[in-house]
């Protein structure tokens, strides 16, 4: 059974400036003297764990109180996400769930746990049901629950469904990395934050194109044979 496996930031949405408001609260209500949080800085670092996404940005902020300031944008990200919730890119309420009913769907990040729940909870808004995106992926995991990399994520996600061969689909050159660690293959969402330094893999410019890709894996193109007609 081959099982696709999602990337969350960068693949499905984009949260990027909500997340940005979010820490400008927080840097209000802590008083710290520095420019504000851009969309472009957020962007810089998607893919990572939550406190590493913290230390790239705050670098001058003393270890010590790392923990303590990364509590506060979490309750600031918690209260705006969701209220306001993040932007699907195009085609994923269109096709996703019709994608799940031609393979197994799944979901990998390294967010936290709670913003996860966040958005497997989001309606579908299709054929006026009360689906959510829980009712689509079977399994998903990540590492605000782990605390594991990404590729043990994947591989964990691979055993306990026993999936023989799947593919994950990412926007960054560390979701490419963790693909090859965890022994699977990888489309790459171009269409999202990052870049991947290997040519020679699958690349998608829209949600729809990555359908198209995973289409072709269950139907392949078929190859037109030329008439030859023989004159006896």
């Amino acid at each position: 059974m081959l099982g696709v496996i999602f990337d969350l930031d960068g693949t499905l949405w984009n949260i990027s400036s909500i997340c940005a408001d979010a820490w400008n609260q927080a840097i209000k209500i802590a008083n710290i003297p520095r420019t504000p949080i851009t969309e472009d800085d957020i962007n810089g670092v998607s893919g990572l764990p939550f406190i590493e996404c913290i230390k790239n940005i705050f670098s001058d902020i003393e270890e010590g109180n790392i923990d303590k300031f990364s509590l506060l944008i979490e309750d600031c990200e918690k209260q705006e996400i969701k209220t306001r919730g993040g932007t699907l890119y195009k085609g994923v309420l269109e096709y996703l769930d019709t994608l799940s009913g031609q393979f197994p769907l799944f979901l990998v990040s390294n967010c936290e746990y709670w913003y996860l729940q966040v958005f497997l909870s989001m309606s579908l808004n299709t054929n006026n049901t009360n689906k959510t995106f829980r009712d689509i992926f079977v399994d998903s995991e990540c590492f605000g629950r782990t605390q594991k990399p990404k590729a043990e994520n994947i591989i964990a996600i691979c055993q306990r469904n026993s999936l023989k061969k799947a593919i994950y689909i990412g926007d960054t050159e560390s979701d490419r990395l963790a693909a090859m660690k965890a022994g699977v293959d990888f489309i790459h969402a171009s269409y999202g934050f990052g870049y991947v330094e290997s040519a020679n893999l699958k690349s998608a410019a829209s949600f729809s194109e990555v359908v198209d890709i995973l289409l072709t894996l269950i139907n392949p193109p078929s190859v037109a044979i030329e008439n030859i007609t023989t004159s006896l």
